[in-house]
């Protein structure tokens, strides 16, 4: 859908897009291979300058350049082209204060394995695996994921992009948190899992300070079925954010839940909801 993109060009809002792809200008290459075009002088020359360097900018897999220059709402757009180096992730936390609260954990997933950063374990190895991705998806990274990143790790590689489909999804009439979105689209978490929120996961790693390795694990996999859910909300983002446009576009074939294989103490769970129930 990028080479099909309009909207990232100053002075160039879905309108205009929709006029020019009425026009026949359905891409990048189609508007810079034709001279006839109805589109005031004014607009015609920032198109022939941006849409040149956005030939230039995806060539070099700068997906920051897009990121930068689209509406939140349409950078779903990116997906297919950077999904080849995409890095699904989500953090853990020991609270919400960024200025005060620490990452505890950070789930990653590729698209074909998962790989997990654990404070006082692996975390620093983050800061290189990061690098290998030109695209970074979340749920909500914008407000809380990133930040929090941003402020151990310092800026992430210049040239990455990041896709926060908390955006998207609301334009999709998708509202809530992601477990929510998730019951929404008839995803559905195996057992006692489906209790877990950000609230059980900083009792689960206090209980695994204090010596509880099954509390990990189950941290473990609350974390990582989030990271792999997000790439199947990646898929139904782009392929229902498509069908609101007037033009033909392939969709993305979806793909099936990841399975992830790590144990979790279902009682554990219980306990600590039945403890959360009396602050709730």
């Amino acid at each position: 859908m990028l080479k099909h993109t309009f909207i990232h060009v100053p002075g160039i809002g879905a309108i205009t897009e929709q006029k020019l792809w009425a026009q026949g200008f359905l891409s990048w290459q189609e508007y810079l291979d034709r001279s006839q075009c109805k589109l005031p002088l004014t607009l015609r020359i920032p198109l022939d300058q941006y849409l040149e360097e956005s030939a230039q900018a995806l060539n070099a897999e700068d997906g920051r350049y897009f990121e930068v220059r689209l509406p939140a709402g349409e950078i779903w757009r990116i997906y297919p082209e950077f999904g080849g180096k995409v890095a699904f992730l989500d953090i853990e936390t020991t609270g919400l204060q960024r200025d005060a609260d620490v990452i505890t954990m950070i789930g990653l997933f590729d698209g074909q394995t998962t790989k997990v950063f654990i404070k006082d374990i692996n975390i620093h190895d983050f800061a290189e695996e990061i690098r290998k991705y030109s695209l970074i998806v979340t749920f909500n990274g914008k407000q809380f994921d990133i930040p929090f990143i941003r402020r151990v790790f310092g800026e992430l590689p210049i040239k990455q992009a990041h896709l926060d489909l908390r955006y998207p999804l609301r334009r999709l009439g998708y509202s809530g948190g992601l477990k929510s979105i998730e019951s929404q689209l008839g995803i559905k978490r195996e057992g006692a899992l489906r209790d877990v929120d950000g609230f059980m996961a900083v009792l689960l790693w206090q209980e695994y300070e204090r010596g509880n390795m099954a509390a990990l694990h189950t941290l473990i996999r609350y974390n990582l079925e989030d990271v792999v859910n997000l790439q199947y909300l990646a898929d139904v983002v782009y392929n229902e954010a498509l069908e609101r446009l007037p033009i033909e576009v392939n969709r993305l074939p979806v793909h099936a839940k990841y399975k992830v294989d790590m144990p979790f103490d279902a009682e554990l769970i219980d306990h600590l909801t039945e403890l959360l129930s009396g602050y709730r």
